[in-house]
């Protein structure tokens, strides 16, 4: 009985630690968050570096072929007209260099 007052008393001032595992639990979250987070950042410059304008781009130029699609499916289903654009990137003709001697 003594034993056990004493293990209680202990507690209570001593105060309860939480579970072992809650904080290896805490570091995972966090290196999950820190993961999601780096691959925003490498999305979102991979983005820049695609759109920033840049001299070894090939020469060319993107074209849009656009064309309304009407209203009928295949199988007779009415559907809403709709128009759809195709970006297709038609490169410049290579210069003509005369024949090399």
């Amino acid at each position: 009985m003594r034993r056990a007052a004493a293990v209680i008393l202990a507690l209570l001032l001593g105060g309860c630690e939480s579970a072992p595992g809650s904080s290896r639990r805490g570091a995972v979250d966090e290196g999950y968050l820190l993961g999601a987070a780096d691959a925003a950042k490498q999305l979102y410059w991979a983005r820049q570096a695609l759109e920033a304008p840049c001299g070894s781009r090939p020469a060319g130029r993107t074209e849009y072929y656009i064309w309304e699609e009407s209203g009928t499916a295949r199988d007779g289903r009415k559907l809403a007209p709709e128009t759809v654009a195709v970006p297709v990137f038609v490169p410049a003709p290579a210069p003509a260099w005369g024949p090399v001697p």
